[in-house]
């Protein structure tokens, strides 16, 4: 026995030993020497947020449900020749086709023998939650600059990317520029409920044409200032994946009646005993490959302690999972997300409802699917007196996973690189859905990246209060952009 704890002891020593030489050993890499620069105009990052400002004043709104379907698509329409006016280089070179109210746009290359390449933003925004327009600094529709930023309902998701892709080839047209290979453009209405009548449509129409594309690039990832705690490096993450999306009903069955003599069959009763169960029976949690990367090149960075753990995965990834787990963000990289979101039952208070309806959204992790959610839900809730039932307007399977060492996300960086300095580059997964998961049958590798610096506290203005997006971060989006298509062979 005693030779057993010697020999333990021997063995945690060996491994602390080898934590500590990994964790003092672990530095930043150094600088890759990368090609210089491609050469593009100079960009008055303030006429870039003129164009942002008044993009950011139609009101293209997506309620979903159809509502208010009409004012949109006149705002659409009103965006649209907006464009035509502020882009006419752009609408000069590259044919356009309106598709339902989504815009695609084709620059062919010099080259036509080799595939196409697919830009992406969207044209719609989310609603401002009815009450709090006071809330906000600037008027939510309003456009306004101030104090170093554009203001509005929009400016990050999407209109920054739209209005950046569009300045970028809009300068590079003009002065002549004509691609290596053909570049598309898809602009989609309906990104903010599901794309369907959007981007889907337009996908769906280039599949039966036979296109296919080398690679697509749409929002997504982002470029944090402060990307882990204690870090107060610059990251750009580009998100080669993205999680599922599936909506389930719950609808729980009782005995209808007057209030006044209840019986113990109560569906409003079912139905919080159901989302309860299915709350408390959450999905299976760990590190893919994506986050075990991302980790990877976060850790050279960070201080001591944290280094310690992200550095030597190998012996405790437990430990990470663990602490990720605490942080909501953080969490929601690891596994499939449980949101209950609405609630429905009753039309009076003396009335015992024999029907209430709670709507739950999951976001899926790459490794669960559709139908094994739903199994586990029905699992977990193993009520015969409660239906579950698919919500089938958005269900998507969670994405393939991007290329993360091949020459697309070596040409995304090195973009980031040259304008953005030699910042760290991480792949990432998007736990929210984007317009361009409807193309990933069509495209050998689909990335998601915004070019634009995001603060924590900015995170919180996407479909919040405040959206804003700066007036610095313009200038250098359309930069990037500018490089991207001119280096793109």
């Amino acid at each position: 026995m005693r030779r057993f704890f010697i020999g333990l002891a021997a063995v945690i020593v060996l491994l602390a030993a080898i934590v500590l030489f990994r964790t003092l050993t672990l530095s930043p890499p150094a600088p890759v020497a990368e090609a210089p620069p491609t050469p593009v105009p100079l960009v008055n990052a303030t006429d870039v947020a003129q164009h942002l400002s008044q993009a950011v004043q139609f009101r293209t709104v997506s309620f979903g449900a159809h509502a208010h379907e009409a004012e949109k698509n006149a705002e659409l329409d009103r965006l649209r020749a907006w464009m035509e006016t502020t882009y006419p280089n752009f609408h000069r070179v590259a044919s356009r086709e309106i598709i339902g109210k989504s815009l695609l746009f084709t620059w062919k290359g010099a080259n036509p023998s080799l595939a196409p390449v697919l830009l992406m933003a969207h044209m719609d925004v989310v609603p401002v939650v009815p009450g709090t327009d006071k809330s906000w600094t600037h008027g939510p529709f309003s456009g306004d600059i101030s104090e170093g930023y554009v203001w509005g309902r929009g400016s990050i998701d999407d209109k920054g990317s739209l209005i950046c892709i569009l300045d970028a080839a809009e300068r590079l047209a003009a002065a002549g520029f004509t691609p290596a290979r053909t570049i598309m453009f898809a602009f989609g209405q309906d990104e903010e409920v599901g794309g369907s009548g959007g981007n889907a449509v337009v996908a769906k129409t280039l599949a039966k044409r036979g296109m296919h594309y080398a690679f697509v690039l749409d929002e997504g990832g982002t470029i944090q200032t402060e990307p882990f705690p204690g870090v107060k490096q610059p990251m750009a993450f580009i998100a080669v994946s993205e999680k599922g999306y599936l909506t389930l009903k719950l609808i729980a069955h009782g005995t209808g009646g007057h209030s006044s003599t209840p019986t113990t069959d109560l569906a409003i009763a079912r139905l919080s005993k159901a989302v309860l169960a299915t709350v408390d029976h959450p999905f299976a949690s760990g590190l893919d490959d994506v986050q075990t990367r991302k980790l990877s090149t976060v850790a050279a960075y960070t201080p001591f302690g944290t280094r310690l753990l992200l550095g030597n995965l190998w012996l405790l990834k437990p430990l990470v999972v663990a602490q990720m787990g605490r942080k909501q963000d953080t969490a929601a990289r690891l596994h499939t997300v449980i949101s209950p979101t609405i609630i429905e039952g009753g039309v009076k208070d003396n009335v015992i409802p024999p029907v209430a309806i709670a709507t739950v959204n999951f976001r899926l992790h790459p490794r669960d699917t559709v139908a094994s959610v739903i199994q586990h839900v029905r699992d977990a809730i193993n009520d015969p007196k409660v239906d579950v039932v698919e919500d089938h307007e958005t269900i998507e399977e969670a994405s393939k996973v991007a290329d993360m060492d091949g020459a697309t996300f070596q040409l995304l960086t090195h973009e980031v690189h040259t304008t953005f300095g030699n910042i760290p580059v991480a792949p990432d997964t998007t736990t929210g859905a984007t317009d361009s998961r409807h193309y990933l049958p069509i495209a050998d590798n689909v990335y998601r990246l915004d070019p634009f610096h995001f603060a924590p506290t900015d995170l919180t203005r996407v479909h919040g209060t405040n959206e804003r997006l700066a007036v610095s971060d313009l200038g250098l989006g359309v930069t990037f952009y500018m490089r991207l298509m001119k280096d793109i062979r």
